[in-house]
C-alpha cells in the first residue's frame, strides 16, 4: 500500500466531504496504490518566489513514484466544470445546482509545481542527497465523465482526469508520467529507498513542539506567588492581632505570610524579629528581609548566641558557659543555650516590640521561656506563631505562650497537585485542599547501585540544565542526613555544564545547584527536586520526615533509588 500523508480518521473525513466531497474520493481511491507511491494529500507550502520573496499556497495532491518522479494534481469538485475564456472565470456546479466560483485549476497546477521544485530545493537533505527527479501536473474532475470541452493551450487532455480515471489512479498517473516524460521510466536520479525515506521523515514524521520546561516553571510560580483569598484574609485578620497562632499544613504560606507581616511591622517603624528554628531556612529569610530597616530575621539559636555574646562584652561573664558548668547532664543544645539567652536578657539593652516565630513546631518548651521574657507583661507587643501541628519532627511538644485558637490555612499554595498527593498521603491534621497547579507525574531514577544512580541523576540535570533552560538554583538534589557525605562525594565528583557547580549544604549562588540533606532543608523549597536515596526511607517509621521532604518540591519531584521501594511511596502504591 502507498504511504498516505497525512492518515485521517472517519470523523475528519466526514468533515472533509462537506467542504470537497471530490477531495475526499480521490483521497481514498490513493489506498488502491502499492508501496511504490508516496501521497500527500492537503499540501501546505512556503517557498520563495522568484522575486526572493517567500509565497505560501496549497496543493491538494503531491504525488511521488520512485522510480518516475513527483506529480502535483489539484483535484475540483462538481457535475459541471465551466470556463470563460474570455475573462479566464471558472465555476463549478453543484449536484444540487448551486453555481460557485473556482480558481482556474490548470494554473494552480502550474503554480503549485514550480513552487513544490522550489521547496523542495530548500530542504537540506533533499539537497544533500542530489535528488532530481522529473515534475509534471494534472488536474481531476472526478464528477463529470467527459472533459473534452476544456481542452486549450494550456489544458492538452492527456493532463485531465476525470471520474473513470478515478478506478485506477496509478495507470492515470503513470499516463500523466507518460506525458510529461516520455515511456522512458528512468529520471534523472531516481528517488529511491533514500529519496522516499527522506520525504517521510520530513513530511509524515511525529510532530511535537512543546515549552522549555524552565517555561512552565514560570508560568505555575506566576499562579504560586498570587495570595489565595484566604492568605488575604490572614493577612488583614492579623493587622489587628498582636497575639496570634496560625496554623497550616506544608505549602499554605505561612513562611510566606510570617514574611509579609514582619515587612509590614518593620515598615511602620516596629522593632521587629523574625525567628525560625532551622538555619538553612534563617540563611534565606536573611537574605529575602536584609534590605528592611528594624527588621532582624535569624534562627533561635543565632539569637541565643547574639545576646549571650553581647552579655559577655558588657560583664566579661560567659553565661553560656556558667550554664554548661551547672548542667553537666543537660543537652546544650536544646536546655543550656535557652537557658543562657534567658539569663542574658537581664544585661542586654536591645529589645524587639514585634517578634514572629516560623516553624514554631519544632521549638521545644524550653524555648518559649526566653521568648516570654522577652514580651512578659508587655501587652503592647506583638507575639505571632506560625506552625504546622503535622511538623514535629525536632520537638514532640510546645506549649505555645498564646491563648485562643489558631488561625487555620486550609489550601496548598506551594506544590503542584502530584506533589501535593504524594507529600500529603503523610499528613494527619486539618484537611488541605491542593493548589490546583497541575504539574506533572512524580518520575524516578533506578540503577543497580548508588554510583550508577548518581551518574543517572547527574545525566537527567544536566539535561534540565543544558536543554530545558531550568535554572541551577531552582534545582536541589536532597539526600538522607545519615550517610550525607557518602552521597555528596559521588555527585561532586561529576562535574556540571558550563559554568555551573555543586553548592553543599548551602542554597549557594544563582549558578550552583544544591545539594543537601533533608533535616536540613526543613522550610525551605525549590522547583526541581531530586529525592535521592528515598528507598532509604520507612513509609510508616518516617512518615513525618517523609511529609516534609517531599513537600519540599514545588513543581518536579524525582524519586532516586531502588524503584519498586519508591513506587511504593506513591499514594496508589
Amino acid at each position: 500500500m502507498a504511504e498516505i500523508i497525512p492518515i485521517l480518521d472517519e470523523r475528519r473525513l466526514q468533515e472533509l466531504i462537506k467542504k470537497s466531497a471530490a477531495e475526499v474520493a480521490t483521497y481514498e481511491a490513493c489506498f488502491e496504490l502499492n508501496d511504490e507511491w508516496i501521497v500527500i494529500f492537503s499540501f501546505p507550502w512556503i517557498s520563495r518566489k522568484a522575486n526572493g520573496l517567500p509565497g505560501d499556497g496549497e496543493t491538494d495532491f503531491v504525488v511521488f513514484h520512485r522510480t518516475r518522479g513527483v506529480l502535483v494534481v489539484e483535484v475540483k469538485g462538481g457535475v459541471k466544470i465551466s470556463c470563460d475564456a474570455k475573462t479566464d472565470t471558472w465555476t463549478s456546479t453543484s449536484k444540487a445546482g448551486t453555481i460557485h466560483d473556482v480558481k482556474n485549476p490548470f494554473k494552480q497546477a502550474v503554480d503549485s509545481k514550480y513552487a513544490l521544485i522550489r521547496y523542495l530545493k530548500e530542504i537540506e537533505e533533499w539537497t544533500y542527497l542530489g535528488l532530481q527527479p522529473k515534475f509534471g501536473h494534472g488536474v481531476l474532475l472526478p464528477g463529470i465523465t467527459s472533459a473534452e470541452k476544456l481542452v486549450g493551450s494550456d489544458r492538452p487532455i492527456e493532463i485531465i482526469g476525470t471520474k473513470p480515471n478515478l478506478q485506477d489512479l496509478s495507470a492515470w498517473f503513470h499516463s500523466l508520467f507518460d506525458y510529461w516524460h516520455g515511456e522512458d521510466p528512468n529520471p534523472t536520479v531516481q528517488l529511491g529507498k533514500k529519496g522516499f525515506d527522506c520525504l517521510v521523515r520530513h513530511f509524515g514524521k511525529p510532530i511535537e513542539v512543546r515549552a522549555l520546561l524552565s517555561t512552565i516553571l514560570e508560568d505555575e510560580e506566576k499562579e504560586r506567588i498570587r495570595l489565595t483569598e484566604e492568605q488575604r484574609r490572614v493577612v488583614s485578620i492579623l493587622k489587628k492581632q498582636k497575639r496570634a497562632a496560625i496554623s497550616g499544613g506544608a505549602g499554605t504560606g505561612k513562611t510566606l505570610l510570617a514574611m509579609h507581616r514582619a515587612r509590614e511591622l518593620a515598615e511602620d517603624g516596629v522593632k521587629t524579629l523574625l525567628l525560625c528554628f532551622n538555619q538553612p531556612l534563617a540563611d534565606q529569610l536573611n537574605i529575602e528581609t536584609q534590605d528592611v530597616a528594624n527588621l532582624n530575621a535569624m534562627s533561635f539559636h543565632q539569637l541565643c548566641s547574639w545576646f549571650v555574646g553581647m552579655a559577655k562584652d558588657r560583664t566579661g561573664d560567659d553565661i553560656l558557659k556558667n550554664v554548661r558548668s551547672s548542667n553537666p547532664d543537660k543537652d546544650d543544645y536544646h536546655y543550656c543555650f535557652p537557658l543562657a539567652l534567658a539569663d542574658a536578657l537581664e544585661f542586654v539593652d536591645v529589645e524587639f516590640d514585634a517578634i514572629l516565630i516560623d516553624e514554631g513546631q519544632d521549638f521545644r518548651d524550653e524555648y518559649w521561656l526566653p521568648i516570654s521574657v522577652m514580651i512578659e507583661d508587655q501587652p503592647e507587643k506583638y507575639l505571632l506563631i506560625f506552625y504546622d501541628h503535622n511538623q514535629q519532627l525536632y520537638s514532640k511538644s510546645s506549649l505555645f505562650p498564646i491563648d485562643g485558637e489558631p488561625f487555620e490555612l486550609t489550601r496548598n499554595c506551594r506544590n503542584a497537585d502530584p506533589i501535593h498527593k504524594l507529600a500529603y498521603q503523610f499528613y494527619s491534621g486539618v484537611p488541605t485542599e491542593p493548589s490546583l497547579i497541575l504539574g506533572s507525574d512524580v518520575e524516578f531514577i533506578s540503577a543497580p547501585s548508588r554510583s550508577v544512580e548518581a551518574k543517572r541523576l547527574h545525566n537527567h540535570l544536566t539535561d534540565l540544565l543544558s536543554k530545558e533552560g531550568v535554572a541551577p538554583n531552582d534545582i536541589c538534589v536532597l539526600v538522607p542526613s545519615r550517610n550525607s557525605e557518602s552521597y555528596f562525594s559521588l555527585l561532586e565528583s561529576l562535574p556540571l555544564p558550563g559554568s555551573v557547580n555543586w553548592s553543599v549544604k548551602s542554597r549557594g549562588g544563582e549558578n550552583e545547584v544544591c545539594i543537601e540533606t533533608v533535616m536540613r532543608f526543613k522550610g525551605l523549597e525549590a522547583d526541581y527536586i531530586f529525592f535521592w536515596g528515598a528507598d532509604e526511607f520507612d513509609i510508616l517509621e518516617d512518615k513525618e520526615l517523609l511529609y516534609v521532604t517531599l513537600s519540599r518540591a514545588k513543581s518536579r519531584i524525582c524519586l532516586v533509588g531502588d524503584e519498586s521501594r519508591c513506587r511504593a511511596l506513591l499514594p496508589d502504591g
